[in-house]
């Protein structure tokens, strides 16, 4: 059976056909005007100066998705971006699975005429007649996918991009796709979140990526749609952000607010177990456990009737994979909490959720062990040797750990300048902490909150 990326490149053939039977390639070749815009100096720019890119997509459908925004004006769209701060956006052209069109391309290039933002065609790229359309229609940047090119085929359309004035985006989505294109020339990589195989989002899969990514830019595509997803995959350069935006009617923070209030340290509250406290807002996650080894165990039944919140994380821990799907599809958890050395990293993908993966932390060697999940998870909670004890890690973590995490074991409104220590702690998980008596204290969560607020100004971006 083939997946959705072999039927979006058999249709694209197809198409390519088309186009070179309805348009003179030759005459399209001598009319196409270079590009004066230079990507890769305005990310360049922007690194240099610590401030993060945005490139903002205009997204009418997608296959995960379907429809987002069929009747958006494109130039109402592009004006919003604009004025958030965009430093490009990025229009589909795909018709048949996304929605898109060159002529979405064209109004938007004419939206932006006179401004320094950057115009970006992605689609699936194949041949040369697609950049020089893009080319014709205002596009600075091209985007070409590893997945479904040769390292030959993706060098030369490069070099025809760059012919034009145009800088490309090179997008890959797993380790062994940049590998093979690794001895390439070009300064962007792009490292999609979502497997193009499954449409499964995963947020540390940049987080992976970036460590081979030999000094090029990086892109952050894909997943991210709130301040809780820009924590992270914020070591990226840029961001690509499409979805999210797109369901948005209005834009009332630049995004450059809107990354510096995700800067603010994550705080998941733990235990929660009576169906008032998920409409709590002052945590950033509500952890809901149903292990079955907790004395902190919710019934299911209790939830029945209730509504889930978006930032409501359903936690296992000692649960079967029967267990884990009979709940999830009871209710409808956005978020799942599983622990390393229970599942395969494919039983995480075959979930299709946001996964964040729990680890007991005793020896080193727990450490090295999450290295075979991190493409397939979103972010990493570490923890004490026995999670739920309320005891203090004992085995330090290596202040350098490479990937976003949150810090639990033993964490309380007193304590939590621990997080400091660490270079991609993005928060804290606590459960014994908001504790009184064995009861979730109210109060307890607002003075974590307040802590944690008062914390958060070291690291947020300038």
């Amino acid at each position: 059976m083939s997946s959705v990326l072999d039927q979006i490149v058999a249709q694209k053939r197809q198409e390519i056909s088309d186009l070179y039977a309805l348009c003179d390639f030759e005459a399209l070749r001598r009319s196409v005007q270079p590009s004066t815009r230079d990507f890769y100096a305005a990310l360049s720019a922007a690194r240099a100066a610590a401030q993060p890119f945005f490139i903002a997509e205009f997204k009418r459908k997608s296959p995960s998705e379907g429809w987002i925004a069929e009747h958006a004006d494109v130039a109402q769209k592009v004006g919003q971006y604009l004025r958030a701060g965009a430093g490009a956006v990025s229009v589909l052209t795909d018709g048949a699975f996304f929605g898109g069109s060159y002529d979405d391309l064209q109004k938007a290039a004419e939206a932006l005429a006179g401004s320094p933002c950057l115009l970006l065609q992605k689609d699936f790229v194949l041949d040369p007649i697609q950049i020089y359309l893009a080319r014709a229609a205002g596009a600075d940047i091209a985007l070409l996918i590893a997945a479904i090119l040769s390292p030959a085929e993706l060098d030369s359309l490069k070099k025809t991009a760059e012919s034009l004035g145009m800088g490309v985006l090179v997008e890959v989505h797993d380790q062994e796709e940049y590998q093979a294109i690794r001895q390439l020339d070009f300064p962007v990589l792009g490292v999609n979140n979502r497997d193009l195989k499954t449409f499964r989002t995963a947020l540390n899969r940049v987080n992976a990526l970036a460590r081979q990514a030999d000094g090029r830019l990086l892109i952050a595509e894909s997943g991210v749609k709130t301040y809780r997803d820009f924590q992270a995959v914020k070591s990226a350069d840029g961001f690509l952000i499409g979805t999210g935006l797109m369901a948005e009617s209005d834009l009332s923070a630049s995004f450059s607010d809107h990354f510096k209030t995700a800067g603010r340290l994550l705080f998941k509250a733990c235990g929660i177990r009576t169906p008032e406290l998920l409409r709590n807002t002052r945590a950033d996650f509500l952890g809901v456990n149903f292990s079955p080894r907790s004395k902190r165990r919710l019934d299911p039944d209790r939830l029945a009737g209730q509504p889930i919140p978006g930032h409501a994380v359903a936690v296992f821990y000692q649960n079967s994979a029967e267990e884990i799907r009979a709940t999830l599809d009871r209710f409808p958890f956005q978020i799942v909490q599983l622990y390393a050395g229970e599942h395969s990293p494919e039983f995480i993908c075959s979930l299709r959720k946001k996964v964040i993966l729990a680890a007991s932390i005793a020896t080193p060697a727990d450490l090295e062990a999450l290295e075979t999940f991190a493409p397939d998870v979103d972010f990493f909670i570490l923890d004490g040797a026995r999670p739920g004890s309320g005891q203090l890690i004992e085995t330090a973590i290596p202040t350098d750990f490479p990937y976003p995490f949150l810090l639990a074991g033993g964490l309380h409104a007193g304590n939590l300048d621990r997080v400091l220590a660490f270079e991609h702690c993005i928060g804290v998980d606590v459960a014994s902490g908001i504790e009184t008596g064995g009861l979730i204290d109210a109060g307890k969560i607002e003075q974590i909150a307040d802590r944690l607020q008062q914390l958060s100004p070291i690291l947020q971006i300038s």
